[in-house]
C-alpha cells in the first residue's frame, strides 16, 4: 500500500443500520502507514431533534458514545456533514475497523453513499486475532477500544477514555499504523 488512507468511522443511533437507524456522529483521519503518522482532517456531528430520535435511540447513543440529548442541537445538517465527508474523502483509499458495519450498514446508502466515489480498503479489523474483530458488527464501538487497549496500551492516539466517532477513528488509525509497522496490513 502506497499513499495516504482515509479511516471513517461513525456513531450510529443503533445496532440495527440504515434504515432503521441513522450515522450521528462521523469523523475521518488521513494516515500515512509509511510513515507511522495520521490527521484527523473531518469531525462533525449530525444535528437531530432528540424527540424525534427516541428513547430507545437516546439511551443507545449515551451507552455506546456518551452523546446525550443536548448535544444532537449542536451539530449541523445531515447534507452538510455528508457532503463535507464525501469532498473528503473522494477519489482517496478508505479504510474502517469493520467495512460490514460503516460501508455494509451506512455508507452505501444516501446521503453517503461512497460507491464509485473511493476505494475501499480491506477491514482493519480483518488482519487482527478473532478474539479482538467483532463477533456482529454493532459490536464495532466496543471491538475497537478492545483492540486498541490490547495492541496499545500506552493510548498513542491519547484518545483517553474517548468513545465519539473522533476517538473511534483516531484508535483505528493508530491500530492500522501498528499492523502496518508489523507487516500485517
Amino acid at each position: 500500500m502506497s499513499g495516504r488512507v482515509f479511516v471513517v468511522q461513525a456513531v450510529a443511533s443503533g445496532p440495527d443500520g440504515y434504515p432503521y437507524d441513522e450515522i450521528v456522529d462521523i469523523a475521518v483521519c488521513s494516515v500515512d502507514p509509511s510513515a507511522g503518522d495520521f490527521d484527523t482532517v473531518y469531525s462533525g456531528a449530525i444535528s437531530y431533534e432528540p424527540r424525534r430520535l427516541g428513547k430507545r435511540k437516546l439511551d443507545y447513543l449515551e451507552e455506546v458514545a456518551g452523546i446525550c440529548a443536548g448535544d444532537l442541537y449542536g451539530g449541523d445538517p445531515e447534507a452538510e456533514v455528508a457532503g463535507e465527508v464525501m469532498k473528503t474523502i473522494s477519489g482517496g483509499s478508505i479504510a474502517c475497523f469493520d467495512a460490514r458495519q460503516e460501508f455494509g450498514r451506512y455508507m452505501t446508502c444516501d446521503p453517503w453513499d461512497i460507491t464509485m466515489r473511493a476505494e475501499v480498503m480491506p477491514s482493519v479489523s480483518s488482519r487482527l486475532p478473532v478474539s479482538l474483530k467483532p463477533r456482529d458488527p454493532s459490536d464495532e464501538p466496543m471491538a475497537i477500544r478492545k483492540a486498541y487497549s490490547k495492541l496499545l496500551p500506552h493510548d498513542p492516539a491519547c484518545v483517553g477514555r474517548g468513545r465519539r466517532a473522533v476517538h473511534l477513528a483516531q484508535m483505528t488509525s493508530q491500530i492500522l499504523i501498528d499492523l502496518r509497522a508489523r507487516g500485517k496490513y
